[in-house]
């Protein structure tokens, strides 16, 4: 346990984090920052849903891979990179989108790593239909944001972002932004996994602006 030495009694029961099952949606930008914390924090068990390839783009704020990585399927090379800095937690991957007729595995909390939005809505159907908490985060240019979404206790996902569609624009992304989206995210999973729902981000978004350093928390009425 000396790896853990450094947050080990920043929690009550740390037993929960090692036995926590976590699911990353999306293996990109705001996944690959997700799940280097999830591995060090000393998360059991990790779930990774992505089919895309390593091109050079990804390079700016994907920090799991590296230019020797050009071409790869991300879920292989991030399962690798991620026992290389723990072997000791169980790493399952999953070449393919998440999808209507997908069977998301039992977990304690699903991340949501996407940067679209039809794969969002995917998502907050199946972690309904599962009753599993989701936090959602987003990100792009100098902003972010993240909410907490649990089956019977907060509004769906499909409710906060409504008729929101996808277009073929390029999206513009800062990497510290990602980072630090991706942060917050695993913040908030850690008080799911605990049970600390007051503190937790539930009917609340935060709001984050790096360009004027705003950080907001909206109620979600």
């Amino acid at each position: 346990m000396e790896r853990y030495s450094r947050h080990i009694n920043l929690y009550n029961n740390f037993s929960k984090i090692r036995e926590s099952k976590i699911l990353v949606a999306g293996a990109g930008g705001l996944g690959s920052n997700v799940l280097q914390h999830l591995v060090r924090l000393g998360i059991g068990e990790i779930y990774i849903y992505d089919d895309g390839v390593v091109d050079m783009p990804d390079l700016n704020r994907q920090i799991l891979y590296t230019p020797k990585d050009l071409g790869k399927e991300k879920v292989f090379v991030a399962k690798e990179r991620l026992l290389g800095i723990n072997p000791d937690i169980e790493i399952h991957i999953f070449n393919e989108k998440i999808m209507e007729n997908t069977e998301l595995p039992d977990v304690d909390v699903a991340i949501d790593c996407f940067d679209n939005f039809k794969s969002r809505k995917i998502l907050d159907k199946k972690i309904h239909e599962k009753n599993i908490p989701l936090i959602h985060g987003g990100v792009e240019r100098f902003y972010g944001q993240v909410t907490d979404i649990i089956p019977g206790k907060t509004k769906k996902l499909i409710d906060i972002l409504g008729d929101i569609e996808d277009t073929d624009e390029v999206k513009l992304v800062t990497p510290y932004a990602v980072s630090i989206i991706a942060s917050l995210q695993v913040s908030e999973a850690m008080k799911i996994i605990f049970e600390d729902y007051k503190n937790a981000l539930l009917n609340k978004i935060l709001v984050v602006d790096l360009l004027f350093n705003n950080f907001d928390i909206l109620e979600l009425n």
